[in-house]
């Protein structure tokens, strides 16, 4: 009776082995760090112009495999550097990879994508045809970043920027801005699925792959109040990929209490990877009137987003 009651004893210690072995914890999975190689590459901007982490920040990670993998910020908001751990995985397997690869924000379908006919390998991202307006700051969630590993032993994400940007500096008086829209003149894409080509110890690039020729910041309820002296003109950030609008933009500010203004750049216009065009405009939207007006960029030049 004791050799049965032993025997029982080491199927059931057996039996309870092979569950432990098969459940997955998130103690399983690596913790990374995520630094900067430049002093820039952020989701919020600073006095600096820098970009930093915000708190419960998510990206997609394909973890050594194509499968994608949400991981979490772990640091707070304004950290330039953090840990971030994992939260869940999406259902199915995927293929071997022979490092890391971390997207920012992250989405059930951003997809490590195989190329074809000798094609370089891209991560396949959504562009949002729409953003939210935060002051001082691009939107949560609309500034695309990508980071790569050495190998399957390098746990060090250093996040670099993958679009440019448009800052819009609006100033008038008595004037509630309710959303701002870009449209390219030629019909560039400015959101939709695009192709992003990360490589190691370089700058990524990037290829729009769908045809949206508008983006739109939605400046939430009851709009932002700008400010009423060129000195004190409200910034706008908006996230666009890196691209060339061969015949220019067209920029339609619409009032939160009706009427419009729109401003147009008729000329071609290069947005670098990683920089910055910046449009300063009076707005004069009287409500419920709509009002038309073309431009150049007066003031504006294209600066350094960030510290490469």
């Amino acid at each position: 009776m004791k050799r049965l009651l032993l025997a029982v004893a080491v199927f059931m210690a057996a039996c309870s082995n092979e569950v432990e072995e098969q459940f997955v914890s998130p103690a399983s999975h690596p913790t990374f760090h995520a630094y900067l190689e430049e002093a820039d590459t952020r989701t919020y901007l600073d006095e600096d112009i820098r970009l930093r982490w915000t708190a419960d920040d998510r990206i997609t990670l394909f973890e050594g495999t194509t499968r994608n993998k949400q991981y979490m910020f772990m640091g707070e908001t304004g950290d330039n550097a953090g840990e971030f751990e994992f939260v869940k995985a999406g259902f199915g397997t995927g293929n071997d990879l022979d490092r890391y690869y971390a997207v920012y924000p992250y989405a059930a379908a951003t997809k490590y994508t195989y190329g074809s006919g000798g094609a370089a390998d891209y991560i396949s991202y959504t562009f949002p045809a729409t953003q939210t307006y935060v002051a001082g700051s691009v939107g949560l969630g609309a500034n695309p970043m990508v980071a790569i590993t050495a190998d399957l032993e390098d746990f060090d994400l250093s996040f670099r920027n993958v679009g440019s940007y448009l800052l819009v500096k609006l100033y008038g008086a008595e004037q509630t801005v309710g959303s701002i829209s870009m449209t390219t003149i030629g019909g560039e894409p400015l959101a939709g699925k695009a192709a992003i080509y990360p490589v190691y110890g370089s700058t990524p690039s990037m290829t729009m792959l769908e045809s949206n020729a508008t983006v739109t910041l939605n400046c939430g309820d009851g709009g932002i109040a700008i400010g009423t002296t060129k000195e004190t003109a409200t910034p706008f950030w908006i996230v666009i990929p890196s691209f060339t609008a061969t015949q220019g933009i067209r920029i339609t500010v619409n009032g939160y209490y009706g009427g419009l203004q729109s401003y147009e750049v008729a000329n071609e216009i290069v947005f670098n990877r990683n920089k910055y065009k910046t449009l300063t405009r009076e707005l004069t939207i009287a409500s419920s009137d709509t009002n038309m007006g073309v431009g150049g960029w007066g003031d504006g030049e294209e600066t350094e987003g960030s510290a490469e």
